[in-house]
């Protein structure tokens, strides 16, 4: 993951705080257990940019030696491969 969860917490408390602060959020329950909801939903949210990564490096270890020949850069593959499978299945990252 990109981020620590520590660094993720944190911004977790900053969204509801702010949030509960400007009104736009009223708390029904305990602001911790909304922060760890959404620090829960981040996280998740950033896992699967990690699996959608892993899965494109998975991909473009079949075509390497293809890629070497035609020298394509990696990373440029990498990018289009991830754009491709991010509109295939419609994710938000």
């Amino acid at each position: 993951m990109k981020l620590r969860q520590e660094y993720i917490d944190f911004i977790a408390n900053l969204l509801v705080d702010k949030l509960i602060e400007e009104g736009y959020l009223e708390p029904v329950e305990d602001s911790k257990t909304i922060k760890a909801q959404v620090s829960r939903t981040i996280t998740e949210d950033l896992k699967v940019e990690d699996r959608l990564d892993e899965e494109v490096r998975n991909i473009l270890e079949n075509y390497t030696d293809i890629m070497r020949k035609e020298n394509i850069p990696y990373h440029e593959m990498f990018r289009k491969v991830k754009q491709k499978l991010v509109k295939e299945r419609n994710l938000i990252l």
